[in-house]
């Protein structure tokens, strides 16, 4: 086993080195600088709180005139932000501790004198290679990158926003629904992705539908800072995924089986939740009707003829109250919002027509009972 030295940095050490000249932050086996500048933001509020960051990868190379330089392995995203920092390439933006709040819009130069001075006594911690050979040191940085996983961004949340909303979510995550539909990788739920799932759709069923990257931080932390206020509506949302656990047909591998469909029966069923949980009659009968769309959509996907005489399906359009034309206009505007799946456009097409066949199935079933 190899062993490399531990050791420690300060800010003012690295800064130290990098205007010698004696500290390499991209060498040739790097990628290029690709934080944005949030990320490097949120790294010096780190450093400004006091808390840990991960160790930093240095080889050492020392030349026979006592010359030595230090090429960064691994760690060159987090100095280059703080060296950028530093130089006052950018300021302190949209900081999360309220603490801090003061600093905001402010450069590095603009902060206290105290303040600057505890920055820069702030330690790295290090991890030493001195003198290897190249080959072996591009092989410690390939295998550190292997098993240097970044948290997701629920992973996070999980961390940051414990409590009741956090528990209603891993009940979510814990519902039958979830084994019936198959629809999350073992990946995905390692890493947290069905738990944003939930905290998407229930989100939307809550506040409606948005653009995911610009509003779920958001609400995730409304509904984590008063989730009392949402209790009632996280029952009934149980009580709708029982529905459709029970009531629709996912045996085949049907397209409700996808996360994008998934999210949208969920969304629309939400919006009929009284008629649907409210004794609603023969609720076997959504399974056949939600069968039949998402049967059509997939053969109009194909180019196959979705309405003929000897077609049940086309059969239970016709009873529902749709023409072949406005049935065909429905599958076609579900299909134009499966594109781009997650914008807010698409989500939209997609909702409103199913929102539109299951309007008319509701009547339809009250009426025939």
């Amino acid at each position: 086993m190899l062993k490399f030295e531990i050791e420690s940095k300060t800010v003012a050490e690295f800064n130290k080195l990098n205007n010698q000249g004696a500290l390499v932050l991209r060498p040739e086996y790097q990628r290029k600088v690709v934080w944005s500048e949030s990320a490097k933001v949120a790294l010096m509020e780190t450093i400004l709180l006091g808390f840990p960051i991960p160790e930093v990868y240095l080889a050492y190379e020392t030349t026979a005139d006592g010359d030595e330089t230090a090429s960064v392995v691994d760690g060159q995203q987090r100095l280059s932000s703080l060296l950028d920092f530093l130089n006052g390439k950018y300021p302190l933006k949209n900081l999360d501790s309220s603490s801090l709040a003061e600093f905001n819009e402010k450069y590095f130069q603009d902060l206290p004198d105290g303040v600057r001075r505890e920055f820069f006594q702030y330690r790295f911690p290090i991890r030493r290679l001195s003198n290897m050979e190249e080959g072996f040191i591009r092989e410690v940085f390939t295998r550190v990158n292997k098993v240097n996983v970044v948290l997701t961004d629920q992973e996070l949340r999980n961390a940051m926003l414990p409590g009741p909303f956090y528990d209603f979510l891993k009940d979510c995550a814990n519902h039958s629904i979830t084994v019936s539909s198959d629809i999350f990788s073992h990946n995905r739920r390692n890493r947290g992705g069905d738990l944003e799932f939930f905290a998407e759709v229930f989100g939307s069923c809550i506040f409606g539908l948005s653009n995911k990257k610009t509003e779920l931080d958001e609400r995730y932390d409304r509904f984590s800072a008063n989730f009392e206020k949402y209790e009632e509506d996280s029952r009934d949302f149980l009580a709708l995924l029982d529905f459709l656990t029970e009531n629709i047909r996912w045996g085949g591998r049907p397209r409700w089986s996808n996360i994008v469909d998934l999210f949208t029966l969920i969304y629309v069923c939400w919006e009929f939740r009284l008629d649907l949980l409210g004794g609603s009659p023969n609720p076997s009968f959504y399974g056949q009707v939600f069968d039949d769309f998402q049967d059509s959509i997939s053969k109009r996907k194909r180019g196959e003829n979705v309405w003929s005489d000897n077609d049940a399906r086309a059969m239970v359009f016709s009873v529902l109250g749709f023409s072949e034309e406005d049935a065909i206009s429905l599958f076609d505007k579900y299909i134009s919002g499966v594109r781009n799946s997650s914008d807010l456009s698409a989500r939209r097409n997609r909702s409103n027509a199913l929102r539109e066949f299951l309007s008319k199935a509701l009547e339809f079933n009250k009426k025939s009972n």
